[in-house]
């Protein structure tokens, strides 16, 4: 379990925390699919899905073994259809509920994301994050890479909070900043469907104060 306090301005990661990457990934395969196989996308879509679980690069797949150079498409054009299509993702039930009631406890809310702008506003929008969190920081926009600090700040200064939360998942990039800027983190345990696993290797310096494995564990 982990509290939420109310003096608290609580700072959001997105990818594999507010949703499963996995999700957006599989939307995206599934975009190409269609785009690409009109007559039959589905079978496809199971194709590239295999190769995914087999641990190959999905798209060069596509262009150098099932299109087999045979077409229009290439891995830049189908890097793009994917980075850039309307993903089919979801806020779970529990997330909605931990987000509504730490609005409606006061607290400010921002959100902290690596990525490319058009990509993560696509995602941003699907979520309908916008009923809940004030304040979006994104890579790309703001000419940062967790770990820097320049995102923090940011939410430090933006928000009149002595204290601040952040929650999490990627332990390699995503705790120690805010750790050594005064920030309580939490990380949200890995349900095997992550795309980035824990590096064992890492300082202690890298781990959050706290760890839940979901949003239920979240109290006010």
């Amino acid at each position: 379990m982990a509290q939420i306090y109310k003096d608290e301005a609580v700072i959001f990661d997105l990818d594999d925390l507010l949703y499963k990457e996995f999700d957006f990934m599989r939307s995206g395969f599934w975009t190409i699919a269609q785009t690409i196989s009109v007559e039959e996308p589905k079978g496809l879509f199971r194709l590239m899905m295999a190769q995914y679980f087999m641990g190959n690069a999905v798209i060069d797949w596509v262009v150098k073994d099932y299109l087999k150079e045979k077409t229009n498409y290439d891995i830049h054009s189908l890097v793009t259809i994917y980075r850039t299509h309307k993903p089919d993702i979801s806020l779970s039930a529990e997330v909605v509920r931990a987000l509504s009631r730490i609005k409606e406890n006061g607290n400010k809310m921002g959100l902290i994301t690596d990525g490319r702008s058009v990509t993560q506003r696509n995602k941003i929008e699907a979520l309908k994050l916008n009923e809940w969190i004030s304040d979006f920081t994104i890579s790309e926009e703001l000419g940062f890479e967790k770990p820097s600090k320049k995102p923090f700040l940011y939410f430090m200064e933006r928000f009149e909070c002595k204290n601040f939360v952040y929650l999490a998942d990627n332990y390699s990039k995503d705790f120690i900043t805010p750790k050594q800027l005064g920030w309580r983190t939490i990380a949200l345990s890995d349900n095997g469907l992550n795309i980035h696993n824990i590096n064992n290797k890492l300082s202690l310096n890298y781990f959050p104060d706290e760890i839940i494995s979901n949003f239920s564990n979240i109290f006010i």
